[in-house]
């Protein structure tokens, strides 16, 4: 049910996942933060078993520091994108396969990419994608407005109609999304939270509470 979004501007990349985790009927938390900054300019964000998503972003992050304090060159993003592919295709082939999609998001010397990976090993560099149910409605609205060299307004933009579509049509209520803009300058983070009532709503509803109250017979 996790929703994974990405999309590459024209020198950064854009990736938004939502914060909700859920099991059958029950939803426990909206602040789970589905992303892992592996370096300074790289993030994988991921959908899926929440157990697997946790340890394979965790095992991922360590071993890319680890190979950066070994050899000390820092991988690009290709390197780091294949590096993904073949844990998860050792991992597929052994008893422990790894059971979450991912998006990685990464901007270097060559400029930004944004890398597509499945479960199976399936990698692929794309310009916009989406794991999960959230890609039923997110990927027309992508190819729709998707133009090489997007402006950070622009793609936020795109990944905030998205958010909508999916407040508008999907069964689940996903309401907080965790966004991270991805540049040469670093990580920005953002969160949109489209469940939080604004704030003349919030005092109305207040108001209205309590003039209830006041006026209910004791």
């Amino acid at each position: 049910m996790d929703c994974c979004l990405g999309i590459r501007g024209k020198d950064f990349v854009l990736v938004a996942t939502d914060m909700g985790v859920a099991r059958g009927i029950i939803t426990f938390k909206h602040d789970e933060e589905k992303t892992v900054n592996v370096d300074a300019t790289k993030v994988l964000a991921m959908a899926g078993d929440q157990a697997s998503r946790s340890a394979f972003g965790e095992y991922i992050q360590a071993n890319i520091k680890l190979m950066r304090l070994q050899n000390d060159v820092e991988l690009n993003n290709d390197a780091c994108a294949h590096f993904l592919r073949r844990e998860i295709s050792r991992a597929l082939r052994s008893r422990g396969p790894v059971q979450c999609n991912s998006l990685l998001a990464g901007v270097d010397a060559a400029g930004p990419a944004l890398y597509f990976l499945d479960y199976l090993g399936s990698l692929q560099r794309v310009n916009y994608a989406a794991h999960g149910y959230s890609s039923n409605f997110a990927l027309s609205i992508m190819d729709r407005y998707y133009k090489p060299g997007l402006s950070r307004d622009e793609a936020r933009a795109i990944m905030l109609a998205c958010v909508d579509q999916l407040q508008k049509r999907f069964l689940l209520h996903v309401p907080k999304f965790q966004l991270k803009i991805v540049s040469a300058d670093g990580i920005v983070e953002e969160i949109v939270d489209r469940g939080a009532p604004a704030p003349e709503a919030a005092a109305g509803g207040a108001r209205g509470a309590a003039a209830s109250a006041v006026s209910a017979p004791a």
